[in-house]
């Protein structure tokens, strides 16, 4: 045997496992205090950038939520939007038919209100009101002495809007 391998046999004839090595390889130098010191701040330097870039991923990730959220609130809302517009001339063919006496439009008509009501359309109030480029499309100018100047005196269709946006103004006549 080999006077290296005799030390690291003890006297019942078992290697001992726990006498040095006394073989230096050259490839791997032994570590120092100093170099066990850099290794564990540049584990941590990596722990805390690895942990950095899963923030910021779940934030993303959050953030990318929430935006496909509202688009879907968005898509729906216009597409609501559309019908109820379409649906307007129907509403107005039966408020007419209500104001002619019809019984069954008026049963009809009283039905679609309270739908189109439940989900957001808001008629927009115009006689009486001042004149509001927004809300109204003024058709013409006529002198009033009931009204002041800029009031709204007559209108000739109904406006509408639907969770806040004006989807049909109305057509109004103003004071002078």
């Amino acid at each position: 045997m080999s006077e290296d391998l005799e030390k690291q046999v003890n006297s019942t004839g078992n290697v001992d496992l726990t006498a040095e090595n006394n073989t230096n390889d050259p490839a791997e130098p032994e570590k120092t205090s100093v170099d066990e010191a850099v290794d564990v701040a540049l584990l941590k330097e990596q722990l805390e950038e690895t942990n950095s870039r899963y923030l910021r991923l779940q934030a993303d990730f959050n953030n990318f939520r929430r935006r496909t959220q509202k688009e879907k609130e968005d898509l729906l809302l216009s597409a609501n939007q559309d019908l109820i517009s379409k649906m307007l001339p129907v509403l107005d063919s039966l408020e007419k038919a209500e104001e002619m006496g019809d019984t069954g439009a008026v049963q009809i008509f009283k039905q679609l209100w309270d739908v189109l009501l439940k989900e957001g359309l808001e008629p927009i109030e115009a006689v009486g009101n001042p004149f509001d480029p927004n809300f109204h499309q003024a058709l013409d100018q006529v002198e009033s002495e009931t009204y002041d100047s800029g009031i709204v005196v007559e209108e000739f269709r109904k406006g509408y809007s639907f969770r806040g946006t004006v989807i049909r103004p109305s057509m109004v006549r103003v004071a002078k």
